[in-house]
Parts: C-alpha cells; structure tokens; sequence
C-alpha cells in the first residue's frame, strides 16, 4: 500500500477489491447454479472466455450465452471454490489471479471429476459496475474423482 497515496484513493481501490471478489463470486454462483443470464452479464460486451489449449477462444456475449447453454452437455453438475485472489487495480482496469477447485460431473466420461487450475482476469468498469473483460483458464489437472490427479491426470499445464 503507497502511504502517499490519498485515503479517498486508497479507499475506492479497496472498494474496486472488493466489487471484484464480489464480481468472481458471482461468476462462480452462476456457473453452478446455471443461471445463463447472470453468467453472461459478469462480461463485458466484447468479453472473451480463453479455454485455449483445451478449448477455444470464446468473444461476445452471444457467443457466452451459446457457450453457457450447450455446457449441460458437458457438465451435469459443477461446484466452483475459488480462493487465492490477487487483484491489481489501475483506476479503471484491474487484473487478477483466482485459483479454483471444481466438483465435476463429467458427462462425456460419465465420471466425478476433480478440476484445478487459475484463472487470469482482465476486468474493467462500465456503467453496469466492474466486469470481467477477459478470463483467461490455466488447468493445473481434470482428474477423475476416484483415481485422483497422482495417478490419472487427464489435462494440466502446471503453474505458467
């Protein structure tokens, strides 16, 4: 924390800290419960989800809200903790680092599975309040429930 810094700018950073912990925990909330509509309006117009190299690169809302109805297909069931955040606030752009662990039900394989990994975040503030602008997901592994990460790691990069 810069001591030169005024306390009303010290104070509006902490409340930027704190509406995007609250923004990421929304994320995670919609993302479990399936509310398409709340998911989609955590991003920016021109938000980007990057699942690149285990998936794509997805710009746009449309493109988001596409990507969120078809996860069924992929995802019966999830449930995202998110811990570790590390946010950098520059007036109005932030950038952060979440990491997460995820409960799946992985449709594909039929299989509990665990995932792990961080995300890098871009956020901005609009009108609508601070939104994520870019997420960017690394995986530490997507391993099945009951062989865990040690014996069968399906995906991971490990920490870049």
């Amino acid at each position: 924390m810069n001591r030169e810094e005024s306390v009303e700018s010290r104070l509006r950073r902490l409340e930027a800290v704190q509406e995007i912990m609250d923004l990421e925990s929304q994320y995670a909330f919609a993302a479990d419960t399936r509310d398409t509509d709340l998911y989609v309006s955590l991003f920016t117009e021109d938000g980007v989800i990057d699942l690149r190299p285990y998936g794509d690169r997805i710009v746009g809302r449309e493109a988001i809200r596409r990507f969120r109805q078809a996860s069924p297909d992929k995802v019966a069931f999830s449930v995202h903790y998110l811990h570790n955040p590390h946010i950098v606030v520059d007036g109005d752009r932030a950038w952060g680092r979440f990491y997460w662990l995820a409960a799946l039900d992985w449709v594909a394989t039929g299989e509990a599975v665990w995932s792990s990994g961080y995300y890098l975040d871009e956020f901005v503030r609009t009108d609508e309040g601070w939104r994520i602008k870019e997420k960017v997901m690394k995986w530490f592994f997507r391993s099945p429930y009951d062989k865990g990460w040690v014996k069968e790691r399906i995906m991971g990069e490990g920490v870049s």
